[in-house]
């Protein structure tokens, strides 16, 4: 369950809002605008000094608030509301749900987090009303999103003599395939991953970024009624919800959406017009 709009410095969890214009105050929240741990694979030069320097990577998130809960004016008891606060921020035993939050100046966005502990001393605060508290959650994927998701559809249409303007070179499938092409347009700093759902009838599907020059080549010949759902962030092919994995060719590499626009693209035989396409789904990402 998710919000479609919050007061700046407001957050909301499972529907849950705490953070301004709320009984649960927002005294601090850190880790959300840091850079996550930075994973990296630098090693020792044995019998030498220095390091060899090898690549960095953005492991997981945590992040902490702080928070002070008060009595509502003419309703809850301070307790009554920190009671509420604690049944909806439960830890889940496991994936990840969305924490919107709002900051000035930006759009709604969300990061995929999971509840890891709660902190509630009982100190005089507690016992004259002001309820303190520090929740933590941890986001296996560091990176944050517009709450907005996109979508850009790739589909054929009946050929009706050479149209522009094209982008060249053109890429061609085998065999008399036709391709077809659509803007996908990250506006934040961060590589983000899109889904993409293929609906047949094609033969040997290619789905990749133009821009970046990377693609993936899925063998098979698949009907109407198949639908391939490519992940990119999971690298996972699924066939009408089976995993399909094997059927990505070696060649293959695994592409994304990097920062700015890039042109994605879908080519094979067999296609039909009107019915053969495929739907890019994909949120701008910041980190």
């Amino acid at each position: 369950m998710t919000v479609s709009s919050l007061l700046n410095y407001q957050f909301a969890w499972n529907n849950f809002l705490f953070g301004n214009g709320t009984p649960h105050v927002l005294m601090s929240v850190d880790g959300l605008q840091d850079l996550p741990q930075i994973r990296n694979q630098d090693d020792d030069q044995g019998y030498s000094d220095g390091m060899f320097s090898g690549n960095d990577f953005f492991g997981g998130r945590t992040i902490t608030f702080t928070l002070a809960t008060y009595a509502t004016a003419g309703g809850n008891t301070a307790r009554q509301n920190f009671l509420l606060l604690k049944a909806a921020l439960l830890p889940q035993s496991s994936g990840t749900a969305p924490l919107q939050f709002q900051l000035p100046g930006s759009s709604l966005q969300r990061i995929n987090a999971r509840v890891r502990t709660a902190l509630i001393p009982i100190d005089a605060n507690y016992t004259f009303g002001q309820i303190n508290s520090q929740f933590t959650f941890f986001c296996p994927d560091p990176k944050f999103y517009d709450d907005t998701l996109f979508t850009s559809t790739l589909s054929f249409n009946a050929p009706t003599g050479r149209s522009y303007n094209r982008i060249y070179p053109l890429v061609y499938g085998a065999g008399g395939g036709n391709t077809s092409y659509t803007a996908v347009a990250n506006t934040g700093w961060a590589t983000s991953y899109p889904v993409i759902t293929i609906n047949g009838p094609i033969i040997n599907p290619t789905i990749g970024n133009f821009t970046t020059g990377i693609s993936i080549t899925i063998t098979g010949t698949f009907v109407s009624t198949d639908v391939i759902v490519v992940d990119l962030a999971s690298k996972l092919v699924t066939v009408n919800g089976a995993t399909a994995r094997n059927l990505v060719t070696g060649a293959s590499k695994w592409f994304n959406a990097p920062a700015g626009t890039s042109q994605f693209y879908l080519t094979g035989t067999g296609t039909t017009p009107g019915t053969t396409n495929a739907t890019v789904a994909y949120r701008s990402a910041y980190v």
